[in-house]
């Protein structure tokens, strides 16, 4: 009888350790009073995908399943909210609270890298947190000294941190980890820069899968850079006629991306206004791209700002971002072949180089 338990023994903890291997385990001790649905939602080459759900009660939960592979994975409230970020693998995982937030404990090198960029990510948020409360103090005393020297302590951290983080992606250049990091911040970052990080990635950084999402935004951010051909667009006017840029024939065209609520853009309007009215005879034509999502505002600014151009509206966004607009007012100058000839220019700058552009000396 205790050889047949022994056996029976042996092979239930077989089980279990085949268990551990096949698939995953995270288990959540976050104390407290903390409770309801929690989602699993893995991140892969065919997008985002569920892996589970459960119920948290005071503070505790547990996510099972099994994973192909590592896929980045988030733990996320019944309302989306974050609670944790993991670079899921089958392994075993545990959520605790820390001092400075929700800390992972278990799982492969990959989480573990992840922690390091977590930390500095963590910090970041800290100390913004208690500078933005320093200074709407600063603020209300109108103590202009205090506030130029938060925003200076501020400027400190995040070139520490900027510093810190180069240091991780250079230590751990062939992480799939350090891939993702920079392709979560590729949106804010221009086409050189992006090149430049991706190219001091090791080989299985770039050829992860997230090496190969920034592969497609560089590809996509060429498109959009000086010297190429502009992508075609097309948008609704006031009068709901759609213009498409290829459609807009002319020696040289700017393509002006604003929005009625944009003060700088208001500003600048002027400006264009007169560039207009001075070579538009002479082979110029403006695109206004407006991103304003109420029509009434957009046509009001039209009127009030006198532009006689023509104008479309992208209410969504899309042509914003096939363009890599992170900001407003953006122009583009292109030819008559729309290839791309600058960017960004505005008031005098912008003027000269029209008038180089088109001849008048």
């Amino acid at each position: 009888m205790r050889r047949i338990v022994f056996i029976l023994c042996l092979l239930w903890g077989a089980c279990v350790a085949a268990y551990a291997q096949d698939g995953f385990k995270i288990t959540g001790t976050l104390g407290g009073n903390l409770g309801g649905k929690l989602v699993l939602v893995g991140n892969g080459a065919e997008g985002a995908v569920s892996l589970g759900e459960t119920v948290m009660i005071d503070g505790d939960f547990e996510f099972t399943g099994k994973v192909d592979g590592m896929i980045l994975a988030y733990i996320l409230t019944e309302e989306r909210q974050p609670v944790a970020t993991l670079m899921l693998e089958n392994l075993e995982y545990l959520l605790v609270a820390g001092e400075n937030g929700i800390e992972v404990q278990g799982g492969g090198d990959s989480q573990k890298v992840l922690n390091e960029f977590e930390a500095v990510n963590r910090r970041i948020a800290r100390e913004k947190m208690l500078v933005e409360q320093q200074m709407k103090a600063a603020y209300a005393q109108q103590n202009q000294m205090q506030l130029q020297a938060l925003q200076q302590q501020f400027s400190k951290v995040m070139q520490e941190a900027g510093e810190k983080q180069a240091e991780l992606l250079k230590t751990y250049k062939d992480s799939p980890v350090s891939a993702f990091i920079v392709a979560s911040g590729m949106g804010q970052m221009d086409y050189v820069s992006l090149q430049t990080v991706f190219d001091e990635l090791g080989e299985p950084a770039r050829n992860s899968l997230f090496g190969q999402m920034i592969v497609q935004c560089l590809a996509a951010m060429k498109d959009v850079e000086i010297g190429a051909i502009a992508p075609n667009f097309k948008g609704s006017m006031v009068n709901n006629d759609t213009l498409s840029l290829y459609g807009v024939k002319a020696k040289l065209k700017l393509v002006d991306f604003w929005a009625s609520w944009c003060a700088p853009c208001r500003q600048e309007m002027p400006n264009v206004c007169k560039v207009y009215k001075k070579y538009h005879d002479k082979g110029l034509e403006i695109i206004g791209v407006s991103l304003d999502s109420k029509i009434l505002d957009w046509q009001q600014a039209m009127v009030v700002e006198k532009m006689k151009w023509l104008n479309i509206v992208d209410a969504q966004q899309q042509i914003a971002t096939r363009y890599f607009v992170r900001g407003i007012p953006h122009t583009l100058l292109l030819d008559e072949n729309n290839r791309i000839i600058a960017k960004n220019l505005r008031g005098k700058t912008l003027e000269k180089k029209i008038a180089e552009l088109l001849g008048d000396k």
